[in-house]
């Protein structure tokens, strides 16, 4: 099974990417703006990557010095939306949750109206590494979408210290004009599919073929195939196997 950043390569850096050069760039412009705003209040890290380039920006504060990271303070490009400087400080358990918690919100956030995206974010309590006193931080992540074809062209990264502190890792995906939270643990629990419909890509999982899932569940082959053709439109992936593979990293069987 492929790791999980190749997923996060597959579904963020493939996509349809149409929105014109002019509307691209406004929105850059915009949220490097943002990027700043955060830095100079919070002395945090912000990173912006842009994904239909695969490309990043760094703004480093006075937290990565802390880090001893991201030791130049002008703002940094680089040619990959992995930030590898960063994840080598922190705790290797906490960066595989979070980018697992990243997919899962990539997913939740395709399948909500376009006007209420806005209104996500992810925020997730990472541990730095034992060699660094036990300390943690906080990452906020915010996706930025086109508002032609829906696409995610943008994420925005904001890092600084966790000042209440704890020995393990949380993430959630929160709507930040409600309050409602959605925590990893429920995330992975997600009724997204239902029951019977994990049931089906379980069984899928396993190699069983739809006459033998019929079989097993005393329902008919065409029920079967009407299930695994729902999977696929909510998923919105191409067959099985590739919602099969989604769901295992989610957690969802």
């Amino acid at each position: 099974m492929k790791n999980i950043q190749s997923d996060l390569n597959e579904h963020l850096l493939r996509q349809n990417f149409t929105s014109t050069e002019e509307k691209e760039k406004l929105q850059l412009e915009n949220c490097q703006k943002k990027a700043k705003n955060f830095v100079e209040l919070e002395n945090g890290i912000a990173i912006l990557s842009d994904l239909k380039n695969n490309k990043s920006y760094i703004y480093a504060g006075k937290f990565a010095d802390e880090l001893n990271i991201f030791k130049d303070k002008n703002v940094q490009e680089i040619e990959s939306i992995w930030k590898k400087e960063l994840f080598d400080q922190l705790n290797s358990e906490d960066v595989l949750q979070k980018h697992i918690l990243e997919l899962q919100f990539f997913q939740f956030i395709k399948n909500i109206p376009f006007e209420q995206r806005k209104d996500y974010c992810v925020i997730s309590r990472l541990r730095i590494s034992e060699k660094q006193n036990q300390k943690s931080l906080i990452h906020k992540m915010f996706y930025f979408s086109n508002s032609e074809n829906c696409n995610t062209e943008l994420s925005l990264c904001l890092y600084n210290f966790d000042f209440f502190q704890s020995d393990s890792y949380t993430g959630m995906i929160i709507n930040t004009a409600t309050g409602n939270i959605n925590y990893q643990a429920e995330a992975e629990n997600s009724t997204f599919l239902s029951i019977r419909e994990k049931e089906i890509l379980k069984m899928t999982q396993q190699g069983k073929k739809s006459k033998e899932i019929a079989e097993i569940l005393f329902i008919s082959i065409n029920t079967v195939n009407r299930h695994r053709q729902n999977i696929i439109e909510k998923m919105r992936v191409s067959n099985t196997t590739e919602a099969c593979t989604m769901a295992s990293k989610l957690k969802w069987i």
